[in-house]
């Protein structure tokens, strides 16, 4: 080493070959990102740049002691030269020869370090925006996983700062390290790899990390680098897109309906399974086939095949749904059928250009099946397979219209005799089953072009075609003897029946199928009057037809004052006979109904028609309810009044419900059930004293009273008032007034005072019109009195204004 010193020219190129290594180690570092770079670089240059100036002036000093003084300020020039300055410090002396040369070689050499100082800090600070600007995530690790550098974005993206990572293993921050550390690591290839990482508030980030192994020249793994991109929101769309495409491919393999897409030349792409199982054909052999030669359409009610759906929805660009049901055929046509409703929609592209199209089969197969079979059953009665009554009105209409034509129909009503009888002895199941066989006997006694029908219960109605009204009583009649001839067995017993048939003709004068219906089951009525078991023909201009239809707009009178509230509560008191005894009085509550024009009907017309059509009851809980809401509303008003006597039907009595309609109308009003009595007709109550006898136990378990009315019209009375736990008894009007004259009818009423009496019951005369029955009936000990000669009816509202002082019980006429 000293003798390379003593030679000059040796320990300039010793000089040189420093300067040229500092210049390859600085191009080496330079490849290297960051502030630790840039300071190394500089450190190099300027430890190369002293080392060679040293070199120098050691091989000047050692050849030539003398010449140091002159080197000295070049010395000084070297040392205090500022590589990182940006100025350029000229030599301090003139040096000539050799040395002048090598001044300059110096300063040329620190000039051209300056330069590439220069170009290195630009390209630096290129870098450091680059990476400042860029969003993903930049790192290294060392052969052992830890990370060494990382840029600055990882704070956004993970939350972490670079200091925290910095000598950190990778494996640390993965969610899955045995899944994915060796990837990260050791893969020799540049991929992108789906990875779960930690932040630093310890949630989970999906991250694209795009990595690679670093080899150095010996091809040995010294390290790793890679990209990290945030792709939480990218990764979760594409799991949210992957379950929506599952749930899709699912819901397409459940649903009932065929679905089918085809692209733009109408070749198919897709079969759903129901697709594949109406068309009988799988996925693999459907696709690419075009759609019209999968698929046999044909519109059955035309006969006609029918092709070419799919190409007018891609032509048109629009949804195509076939209003008309198509059947489909599967490849071995006319064997297999499907009735389809076909909707073809267009599929487009993000441009909106047609792509392709969706056809969706609806099969409605069994839907038609259903529906024909609920169309027969709408038509058509289950029992007995007869067409039903809505089936048989508009056939009858048909009819009607025909008349006008100068063709000539009948109509027959039938009602079968004695039909109740079976129901009763053998139960509904013997009742049904009569009913089938009569009518497989009816409908083989009629024409070929006649109908019968089954109008509801034993009614059936019979449309004789083209007929005369004396034929159609001939035949009508014809058809009632076979009916009798017929004979019904079930189990060990035997059942003969009767009919009673209405005939009416089928012309202009009835003005629709109502009427007509109407007229045939009037004279059906009629012939069940006249003593069942015969045929009658409508007359409009006959008695008993006029009748019949005076009940008729009777009954269309009582719904509407139903409707319409035209019903009235009047009110006559029950004054006690004997004023002596202090009793209280009662009042009766009288039904009244008004027409239209407002006059006051006769109620022993209405109740009568209402009695006959089952409506009897529905006014009785009209009357119930009314009679509790103006007692209630009357208050001490009425206080003089002790108890009101409120009429019931027989139809209430043997009505189930009326029981609990009762009960909860009391029950929740203010009005004392200890001053409602309820009064029911002796007839009616031996007609149904078992339910009569519910009726009475259950209303009078809240403080009900009830009192016999009309006692004395029927038979066995005094037998069945054991049965029959009542309080008041009711003496029948007729054998009330009769007393002052009929010695026996006068002692019938005395027998009646004495057995109510003598079982606790107070008794009522009705019908009191004058002050020598009053008279008679105080001696005969009677307890209350009613009648015109006591009070006459009065609207409820003026009750309370009528009410005299009790000392005038009877006011004269």
């Amino acid at each position: 080493m000293m003798n390379t010193l003593r030679n000059p020219r040796l320990t300039i190129r010793w000089a040189l070959g420093v300067v040229l290594a500092g210049q390859l180690t600085t191009i080496l570092i330079a490849c290297l990102p960051g502030t630790a770079a840039l300071s190394a670089l500089l450190a190099i240059e300027a430890i190369t740049g002293i080392a060679a100036g040293l070199l120098c002036w050691i091989a000047l000093h050692a050849t030539d002691p003398d010449r140091a003084k002159i080197i000295s300020p070049l010395i000084t020039w070297l040392d205090n030269i500022d590589l990182a300055g940006d100025s350029r410090q000229r030599p301090p002396i003139s040096v000539e020869g050799a040395d002048s040369h090598l001044v300059a070689t110096i300063d040329n050499l620190v000039y051209r370090v300056q330069r590439y100082r220069d170009k290195l800090l630009v390209r630096h600070q290129r870098v450091q925006r680059l990476l400042r600007n860029v969003t993903d995530v930049l790192y290294h690790t060392d052969s052992d996983g830890r990370i060494n550098w990382v840029t600055e974005t990882v704070s956004d993206m993970l939350g972490y700062r670079t200091a925290e990572l910095e000598g950190r293993l990778l494996r640390d921050l993965l969610a899955d390290p045995d899944k994915d550390e060796k990837p990260l690591l050791y893969s020799t290839q540049l991929r992108r790899h789906p990875t779960r990482v930690f932040r630093r508030d310890g949630s989970v980030a999906w991250l694209l990390i795009s990595s690679r192994r670093i080899d150095n020249a010996n091809g040995e793994p010294v390290g790793s680098e890679g990209v990290c991109r945030d792709g939480t929101r990218l990764i979760e769309t594409q799991h949210a897109l992957d379950d929506e495409k599952e749930r899709a491919q699912v819901t397409l393999a459940s649903i009932g309906d065929a679905v089918i897409t085809t692209n733009a030349h109408g070749e198919v792409d897709y079969l759903n399974p129901r697709a594949e199982q109406m068309l009988g054909v799988p996925m693999a052999d459907a696709s690419g086939q075009h759609f019209d030669t999968l698929c046999n359409f044909v519109d059955c009610e035309r006969n006609v095949t029918v092709n070419g759906l799919v190409q007018e929805c891609l032509n048109s660009g629009t949804v195509h749904e076939r209003d008309e049901n198509l059947t489909l055929y599967d490849r071995a046509p006319q064997t297999t059928g499907h009735t389809v409703k076909v909707t073809i929609s267009p599929i487009r592209d993000t441009h909106q250009c047609v792509v392709g199209t969706v056809i969706v089969l609806h099969d409605i197969t069994r839907l038609q099946q259903i529906s024909r079979e609920l169309a027969h059953q709408a038509n058509h009665d289950l029992l007995t397979g007869l067409p039903n009554r809505r089936a048989f009105e508009h056939l009858l209409s048909e009819f009607l219209a025909e008349t006008g034509q100068g063709r000539q129909h009948a109509l027959c009503y039938l009602d079968l005799d004695q039909f109740k009888l079976v129901n009763d002895t053998c139960g509904h199941d013997a009742g049904d089953e009569m009913l089938r066989q009569l009518s497989n006997q009816i409908s083989g006694q009629v024409r070929a072009g006649d109908t019968v029908a089954r109008l509801g219960g034993d009614e059936f109605g019979l449309i004789m075609r083209d007929l005369s009204l004396t034929d159609a009583r001939i035949k009508a009649e014809a058809l009632r003897a076979d009916i009798d001839r017929f004979r019904f067995r079930w189990n060990d017993k035997l059942f003969r029946l009767g009919a009673s048939i209405g005939v009416a003709a089928i012309d202009r004068e009835a003005v629709s199928t109502t009427e007509l219906l109407r007229r045939a089951d009037t004279a059906c009525y009629l012939a069940k009057e006249k003593g069942r078991n015969q045929v009658y023909i409508y007359r409009g201009d006959s008695d008993e037809t006029l009748t019949r239809h005076g009940d008729m707009q009777r009954m269309q009178q009582i719904s509407e004052a139903l409707d319409n509230n035209r019903f009235e509560l009047f009110a006559q008191l029950i004054q006690p006979i004997d004023e002596s005894l202090h009793k209280p009085c009662g009042v009766e509550l009288l039904l009244r109904m008004r027409d239209s024009n407002g006059a006051i009907l006769s109620p022993q017309n209405f109740l009568l028609t209402a009695e006959r059509y089952n409506v009897a009851a529905r006014i009785d809980r009209w009357v119930l309810k009314r009679a509790v809401t103006l007692i209630a509303a009357a208050g001490d008003d009425h206080r003089p009044i002790e108890h009101y006597s409120i009429n019931i039907s027989g139809q209430s009595i043997t009505d189930e419900h009326f029981v609990d309609y009762a009960r909860g109308l009391i029950t929740g009003s203010t009005v004392d059930p200890r001053r409602l009595v309820f009064e029911i007709t002796e007839t009616t109550a031996v007609t149904n004293t078992r339910r009569a006898g519910e009726l009475i136990r259950s209303l009078r378990a809240l403080g009900c009273r009830f009192s016999l009315d009309d006692f004395g019209s029927g038979l066995s009375s005094f037998s069945y008032l054991k049965n029959l736990p009542s309080d008041f008894i009711k003496i029948d009007g007729k054998l009330v007034s009769n007393i002052l004259h009929d010695p026996v009818e006068r002692s019938i009423v005395e027998a009646i005072n004495q057995v109510g009496q003598a079982m606790g019951l107070l008794t009522v005369a009705e019908h009191v019109e004058s002050r020598a029955l009053l008279d008679a009936l105080r001696n005969i000990g009677v307890d209350y009195a009613q009648g015109y000669h006591v009070a006459r009816p009065i609207p409820f509202e003026m009750l309370s204004s009528s009410i005299g002082s009790r000392q005038r019980i009877v006011r004269a006429r």
